[in-house]
């Protein structure tokens, strides 16, 4: 009703029906990213409740501390969703099926971000044994890379958006590189620059993430 009560207004001050389309598509553009920032939030959601599942029912110390999942939300969520949800888009709309379509790449997504957080951390902790602090470090690193892989598999459609979103995903790569170089942000998020085995143990996460989403 309140769409329609709006192209009328629109309709009968101008006078021209040339404007309808222009509005559909643009409806019609917000629609799709509204779909597909929804993923990422639905992902951010699954990855906590598979946490909470598989580690946060034991004894084991949580991997990520309150700072840590506001850094990763930030980098690997809120600052993409802003610029996607504006972002020029193409391709149908379709209202059917949306939650199929949420779930099918969200439960995936935040099973798979899950995996390589929980192998990662486990690994810099009980086999490298490099300590609490350096163990959720590489944990928060390799969620927020598995986070920016996701925008690109969401968001690289092919043409200048692949560029784009490249060089938004590095861009946000290079903020989390800053804030581990610089001392004071990364005392603030209780960080640790990591080993070089805590950056191995970072690629293993981040490759098994990156591999169970592939097979699925």
């Amino acid at each position: 009703t309140q769409m329609a009560k709006a192209v009328s207004d629109v309709v009968l001050v101008s006078g021209d029906f040339a404007a309808v389309p222009r509005m559909v598509a643009e409806g019609r553009k917000i629609l799709r990213n509204v779909q597909r920032v929804a993923k990422l939030f639905v992902a951010k959601s699954v990855f906590a409740a598979f946490l909470i599942l598989s580690i946060g029912v034991t004894e084991q110390d949580y991997p990520l501390l309150p700072r840590h999942l506001t850094l990763a939300a930030t980098v690997a969520i809120g600052i993409p969703a802003f610029f996607l949800a504006l972002a020029p888009s193409q391709g149908p709309w379709r209202s059917e099926g949306f939650l199929r379509d949420v779930g099918r790449f969200a439960v995936p997504a935040g099973v798979a971000a899950g995996l390589g957080v929980l192998a990662s951390f486990l690994v810099t902790l009980n086999v490298l044994d490099q300590g609490l602090m350096e163990a959720r470090t590489v944990a928060t690193t390799v969620l927020i890379v598995v986070g920016l892989y996701l925008i690109l598999a969401l968001e690289a459609t092919g043409g200048r958006r692949d560029r784009w979103v490249a060089l938004l995903c590095g861009s946000l790569l290079a903020l989390l590189l800053a804030v581990l170089v610089l001392p004071g942000l990364r005392g603030f998020f209780e960080l640790v620059m990591p080993s070089f085995g805590g950056w191995l143990a970072a690629i293993l996460g981040s490759a098994l993430a990156v591999g169970f989403l592939w097979l699925t």
